[in-house]
């Protein structure tokens, strides 16, 4: 099985720096454009928070008129996300699509801060904030990224930042995150939709380049597994009618290969997953919920996979899941589920292609570390049965399985 689009995808680096892929597609009526800045939560090592903040503050301008309102007066719309190592804009356009890229482009160019807007955002965020940490999934996140990277890591903080981190962020703060880290030569950008390529690089080319050689964070190095403590298994008393668990494993080593990353998706969905025996007997019992999905996050300066659901009984659950991982380490173990495993990731997959925002968010998020999301599902499909194997036993280890839980 071979992954297309209708049209062939033009993939160039322009002279600006700009990494560029755009598909043509002809017959779709809307266009969407994603546009990624390797600048996320891990970054900010003196103010927690700062690039969540500058996203907020991109969208305000020396004319004072609301950024939205003139996408929409184009016949578009724009949206921004933070993530641990990356921001991204995005725009879906049904009308004027030059006019509105035109006006991203500006967007990102020419930040404008003052201190009146600084404050309205800074209000805002920390609304934000606290919306968060009444969220059930958003507690057994923090507690599990602080079971497995220990409190000196940058992960563990919210993207967001704290409350004061978020109170210490200043204009010169935002004005050097932005000199830092917004270099035209690291962005990545994606546009789906009926474009003419040719049209949409030259607009492109007009972007600013890199006036000077600005600095750029090193891979952050990584402290010792939980250096909290040895403890694999930690509950939040929260008064839930049924308790939520969040469970999963670091990658001691990141797995920066796409062939990798995508032996392990599919590996633990085989092991874990909707199609699993086990899974289906932890449904049975009230051990674990359907609907019960798993995510991945792959990158340099840190790797996890992890799944969240309900449970009825977590710390049966617990020792359940780290039982089924220690089959992974018996010589003749083998997935008979793994065909069914891999279709039901490459249904997702497919899926996420077909639409234009994630696939354009995807493809950009995926340039600007150095990798080629197009090129994920042909790596999916030749992978060899011994090659998810050896992934899982890195893995899916039961002394390192994590758990964190929210009665």
């Amino acid at each position: 099985m071979n992954i297309t689009v209708p049209h062939a995808p033009f993939r160039r680096r322009l002279s600006n720096g700009l990494f560029v892929n755009i598909f043509p597609q002809p017959d779709y009526r809307h266009t969407f454009v994603s546009w990624s800045v390797p600048y996320g939560s891990i970054h900010d090592i003196d103010a927690a928070g700062t690039a969540h903040f500058l996203e907020h503050m991109m969208f305000y301008n020396s004319d004072k008129q609301d950024i939205k309102a003139l996408f929409h007066a184009e016949g578009a719309s724009t949206s921004a996300l933070t993530r641990y190592d990356v921001t991204t804009y995005q725009l879906a356009c049904t009308g004027n699509l030059i006019s509105s890229l035109e006006l991203l482009m500006s967007t990102l160019a020419t930040p404008y801060f003052t201190r009146e807007d600084v404050e309205r955002e800074r209000a805002a965020i920390h609304q934000e904030l606290a919306m968060y940490e009444d969220q059930p999934t958003w507690l057994a996140l923090q507690q599990m990224l602080l079971m497995m990277y220990g409190a000196g890591h940058p992960i563990v903080k919210d993207v967001a930042g704290t409350t004061e981190s978020v109170d210490a962020v200043t204009i010169e703060g935002l004005t050097a995150a932005y000199n830092t880290h917004y270099q035209t030569s690291r962005m990545a950008v994606s546009v789906v939709g009926p474009v003419n390529p040719s049209e949409i690089m030259e607009l492109l080319e007009t972007y600013p380049a890199d006036v000077q050689q600005k600095a750029f964070h090193a891979p952050f190095s990584q402290p010792a597994q939980n250096q909290e403590g040895n403890d694999n298994y930690r509950e939040i008393h929260y008064g839930l009618p049924v308790p939520l668990v969040r469970f999963g494993f670091r990658a001691g080593s990141p797995p920066t290969r796409l062939e990798d990353q995508a032996a392990l998706m599919i590996g633990l969905e085989a092991l874990l997953g909707e199609t699993s025996t086990f899974f289906a007997d932890c449904v049975s019992s009230g051990l674990l919920g359907n609907g019960t999905e798993w995510d991945h996050y792959y990158r340099q300066d840190f790797a996890f996979s992890n799944a969240c659901g309900y449970s009825v009984a977590p710390y049966e659950l617990y020792h359940k899941v780290a039982e089924q991982c220690r089959r992974v380490t018996v010589e003749s173990f083998s997935l008979d589920n793994l065909e069914h495993a891999r279709m039901k990731w490459m249904s997702s997959y497919y899926a996420d292609m077909d639409s234009l925002k994630k696939r354009c968010m995807h493809i950009s998020e995926y340039e600007v570390i150095g990798l080629n999301y197009m090129q994920l599902g042909e790596c999916a499909m030749a992978l060899t049965d011994e090659e998810v194997r050896v992934q899982l036993k890195r893995m899916a280890n039961p002394e390192d399985l994590q758990m964190s839980v929210v009665r």
